[in-house]
């Protein structure tokens, strides 16, 4: 079983929004997706009970008792669990960077959310694991040009040592129209721009969770 932790130090930044986008989308690959939700808020527990398809599990979880729910999960066959965080947290992200093998640091193109996450990537740097920034809540593009605000985010983001990924969500109204019922947006919208870039963000995140082996090594089962 692999482990995805969403972390951001900040609230608001849509944090919840990509764990249920992204365990979803690992749902609808094939995989058994749960979401641990460590967020006192219980967002991810509140889009579940609004949920009226089948879709990953989603359970309250404590970061005390994150190590046997894991194990439980793993025994039950689950392929990926998705921690969705609490922001500022310290104690709390750094168990869950602990039991991570992918830690995805959401981020919005603001200065206060690029202040706040210095900690939280000497977090992840210091305990070795492996990390990946996502922007969220990105404004559109203007005549086909990247706005100088994004612009200006990669290029910070890229110098604290972690990488950035090449596909980041737009601010769409798509993502809050499906969370509202349940949804994500390529269910909702499956035609639409935001349901591309959830495809695109889970096939890097899937890529980062299971590399591809080297060549002449003995593939690795994907549910391993």
């Amino acid at each position: 079983m692999r482990t995805l932790a969403i972390l951001s130090r900040k609230g608001g930044t849509g944090k919840t929004t990509v764990a249920v986008h992204l365990a979803t989308a690992s749902h609808c690959a094939g995989l058994r997706t749960v979401i641990a939700d460590l967020d006192p808020q219980r967002s991810a527990l509140d889009w579940a009970r609004e949920r009226q398809v089948e879709g990953p599990a989603v359970f309250e979880a404590k970061v005390g008792a994150l190590f046997t729910q894991r194990l439980a999960c793993a025994r039950d066959g689950a392929d990926l669990m998705v921690l969705d965080t609490r922001p500022s947290s310290d104690a709390e992200c750094a168990e869950a960077v602990r039991w991570s093998d992918l830690a995805l640091i959401v981020v919005r193109p603001c200065y206060f959310d690029l202040k706040a996450i210095v900690r939280t990537v000497e977090l992840v740097t210091n305990m070795g694991k492996r990390g990946l920034f996502v922007i969220n809540q990105a404004p559109s593009r203007r005549a086909g040009e990247e706005p100088r605000v994004i612009l200006e985010t990669y290029e910070t983001l890229q110098g604290l040592g972690l990488p950035v990924a090449p596909v980041g969500l737009r601010y769409r109204a798509a993502y809050q129209n499906a969370v509202k019922l349940g949804l994500t947006a390529p269910e909702f919208a499956p035609d639409s721009l935001a349901a591309f870039e959830v495809d695109a963000l889970w096939g890097i995140v899937q890529r980062e969770l299971w590399p591809q082996p080297a060549a002449g090594a003995q593939p690795v089962a994907l549910a391993g």
